[in-house]
């Protein structure tokens, strides 16, 4: 089997992800990182409203939980 001669890199020095331009693929996992932080955070505010509602149950939330 023949194998492809590489491509050139880019005038920026990087190389493309596939068919994509590098900055694509950074944005790409910027978003990922972006909504795997968000669900962690989004789970630890639906824990501690859960520990808050059974030591001090009723009252004003701050985060409405309740769909």
């Amino acid at each position: 089997m023949r194998r492809k001669t590489p491509r050139a890199p880019l005038k920026s020095g990087f190389d493309r992800v596939g068919p994509f331009h590098p900055f694509l693929a950074f944005a790409a996992v910027l978003l990922v990182d972006l909504a795997g932080l968000i669900l962690i955070l989004l789970a630890l505010a639906w824990v501690a409203d859960r520990i808050e509602e059974t030591f001090w149950p009723g009252g004003t939330d701050w985060v409405q939980f309740d769909i």
